[in-house]
């Protein structure tokens, strides 16, 4: 049998749980700057670490998480009619996508027209655009990482990014990036959660749980069934 992974005296199931849970809970609509800023922390963690906490807690589970977000971006930052940029913003994340265009547009004035929300695994997912500008992309991971590592996510660097895009949207549009964090916060707790739930259910028996006795349970059940003999 195999056993979790342990992370100093902390179990790699229950530091993935933990940390999803913490997830969901800054993942609140009505997060605080602050809150969105720990979004970016605990994603970096849980799916872009060089050992990511989704990866250790799911070597005995071997389950195979499903990412959808949604493929449209709006313009932000416009002056005299110029976007600066084409961001996700709240729009990526396919339930929210979903209630600002029917609050906002009729089914008859081209929904159905509109790119249809994506679905794929962390790969896919992670190298989806969530900023364009004159051609150029940022992708979910470098998002992420810029406000892990240089907003507060994890660490704090006043220098100016490195990405012109970025650079420029800070200036004066970085609520629009911090939607975008919150958002794929969103997303990616959507992807793990099932497998935070096998993980806890995996450690109580039937009808509690899904552990290993399953199966005898039934089993003992059936020979015990009356008028079997």
């Amino acid at each position: 049998m195999e056993h979790a992974t342990t992370i100093g005296a902390m179990e790699a199931d229950d530091l993935f749980l933990d940390t999803l849970e913490d997830l969901r809970r800054r993942c609140d609509l009505r997060a605080s700057e602050y809150d969105m800023v720990q979004v970016a922390g605990l994603v970096r963690r849980l799916l872009f670490d060089g050992l990511p906490l989704w990866v250790e807690a799911n070597r005995t589970h071997r389950e195979k998480p499903v990412y959808e977000w949604s493929r449209i971006r709006v313009s932000v930052g416009g002056d005299e009619g110029q976007h600066s940029a084409w961001v996700s913003m709240q729009w990526l994340d396919p339930m929210l996508n979903d209630l600002l265009l029917r609050k906002r547009l009729p089914p008859d004035e081209g929904i159905a027209e509109l790119p249809a929300p994506r679905t794929g695994n962390i790969n896919n997912f992670s190298q989806y655009e969530v900023i364009v500008k004159d051609g150029q992309g940022v992708t979910v991971s470098e998002l992420i990482t810029h406000y892990a590592n240089r907003e507060g996510g994890v660490h704090y660097d006043s220098k100016p990014p490195k990405s012109q895009i970025l650079g420029s949207l800070l200036r004066g549009q970085d609520l629009a990036l911090r939607l975008t964090v919150l958002a794929i916060g969103r997303i990616a707790h959507r992807a793990l959660e099932p497998l935070a739930a096998r993980i806890a259910l995996s450690r109580n028996p039937h009808p509690y749980g899904i552990a290993d006795d399953f199966i005898m349970n039934l089993v003992r059940q059936g020979d015990e069934e009356p008028g079997q003999d």
